[in-house]
């Protein structure tokens, strides 16, 4: 016999009983119209790229070394996979799998793309590209900080 919920409580009952909760999400995961606007702003703002990160691509990287008055060999290893502001906790791995949904093999496209979060620019993110806002020490995995604990607290002891 099937449990009958009030209507009051079903919607809390369908959200616990979900495979994942997806309001917890940034909406870029699950919107990809405002994920390309927001990277859009990440290639304009901040010089996201190259596009194909298996090219050589030198003048980008050139301009990048330039920029950042380091060598062309030092730019590019300033990528996105190792930026203190890629996300790459299995959460929001989660959120991006979900958003992908089933058109696409969700977690085999995360793991080929190398994908994560920048949460600079709020939009999913392939590792082996990188911007001008790069923040050496990363990736941000989630698993840093405790839950109201600041950074000074974690290394007391």
């Amino acid at each position: 016999m099937a449990t009958s919920y009030p209507k009051s409580l079903q919607g809390a009952m369908d959200k616990m009983m979900s495979d994942s909760d997806t309001s917890e999400c940034p909406a870029p995961t699950q919107d990809i119209t405002l994920n390309l606007k927001n990277r859009a702003k990440a290639i304009t703002a901040a010089k996201y790229g190259p596009e194909n990160p298996d090219l050589p691509n030198e003048a980008y990287w050139k301009r990048m070394a330039d920029e950042w008055d380091v060598s062309t060999e030092d730019a590019k290893k300033s990528r996105c996979g190792n930026c203190a502001a890629f996300n790459v906790s299995e959460d929001i791995k989660q959120c991006i799998a979900d958003g992908i949904g089933n058109e696409a093999d969700p977690w085999g496209t995360i793991k080929l793309a190398d994908l994560g979060y920048c949460e600079i620019f709020d939009f999913k993110c392939a590792a082996n590209r990188s911007c001008r806002a790069w923040i050496v020490g990363g990736p941000n995995t989630g698993e840093g900080e405790k839950e109201g604990e600041s950074p000074e607290e974690m290394n007391e002891d």
